[in-house]
């Protein structure tokens, strides 16, 4: 059987705005031993502003150019751009071809840096529901306008459900999309957070962080998983498990009360499977068991979003 590789997301490495560059991530996580990293569009933007060229695409071009160097000079896999978002349940022509031009700039940014995979997530807070639809006909249509897009660049396409998304919050419902489509670059960016979370989860209860029948819905839901997705169907796994998230967000860098639950969790509470110092409460490790009982072996990245991402970088 193949060896899983193992990535981390480059904002789970310290945030940009806390001084901690792409540069010195790629570094950190070759010392630390990973394969890959993700890289996070806020972490390549942040990089791309020291740049002298004149306009944002020229840039971000530049410097997708420059660590795909880096990168390589690390043996470093770059597995990802993402996560790409603002498009799927588009109804306006002019918003989906906006969204569609600024997919095939990250189309070009994954070409320079040699990314095989770029990410979607369906569409969530802050977007205005009355500008997105919840029919899953025209959500298909515009994913298969993307994915036929993405076949010109020799993408997969990472279709993400995030456990608070407007109208497509489950893999279920990802899974429903992708068959619709029915392209073979088109396939699931599974998340252990996501899918425990939102299956069993209760973001804010530090008595009882996961629900009355949660544990019960989450396996029927890891059985149903077992006996529809196919491995070939996963363009990646994204492993975290998570704390329980305060309801106040008195100490959260980004503090936005009108956000949902599992988003304040996600944000600012994920941490790495089995860091028994923090008291993780999800049953992620049982979706990552499903995941391979399928008999997947590709990209496995850790995906750790926490308040000590924007400690200050050390000198």
């Amino acid at each position: 059987m193949p060896s899983i590789k193992v990535a981390i997301a480059s904002n789970s490495l310290g945030k940009s705005a806390a001084g901690h560059t792409l540069i010195r991530k790629f570094e950190s996580a070759k010392s630390h031993g990973f394969d890959g990293v993700e890289v996070a569009i806020e972490c390549l933007e942040a990089y791309a502003s020291s740049f002298s060229q004149s306009t944002r695409a020229s840039r971000l071009r530049a410097a997708a150019a420059h660590i795909g160097r880096k990168a390589q000079e690390l043996s470093l896999v770059l597995i990802s751009l993402n996560p790409f978002g603002a498009y799927d349940g588009l109804t306006d022509p002019l918003e989906i071809k906006a969204r569609l031009e600024e997919a095939e700039l990250w189309f070009d940014l994954c070409r320079l840096m040699k990314i095989p995979i770029f990410q979607i997530t369906s569409c969530l807070y802050p977007i205005d529901p009355a500008r997105i639809t919840p029919d899953p006909t025209m959500i298909a249509a515009n994913m298969k306008r993307l994915g036929l897009l993405a076949q010109r660049y020799h993408l997969q396409v990472a279709y993400e459900a995030p456990a608070w998304g407007t109208h497509l919050n489950t893999w279920q419902r990802i899974h429903e999309i992708i068959r619709l489509v029915d392209l073979p670059n088109v396939q699931h960016c599974l998340d252990t957070f996501h899918v425990s979370a939102k299956e069993a989860g209760d973001p804010f209860n530090a008595t009882a962080p996961i629900r009355a029948g949660g544990l019960a819905s989450l396996h029927h839901s890891l059985d149903e998983m077992k006996r529809t997705v196919m491995p070939n169907q996963i363009a990646y796994l994204q492993l975290s498990d998570a704390t329980v998230a305060d309801q106040s967000q008195a100490c959260y860098p980004r503090r936005d009360l009108n956000q949902p639950p599992y988003m304040t969790q996600s944000r600012n509470c994920r941490i790495f499977p089995c860091e028994e110092h923090y008291g993780g409460v999800l049953p992620a490790i049982e979706v990552a068991q499903a995941v391979f009982d399928l008999g997947y072996t590709g990209w496995v990245s850790m995906e750790v979003f926490h308040t000590d991402m924007w400690n200050p970088r050390d000198s």
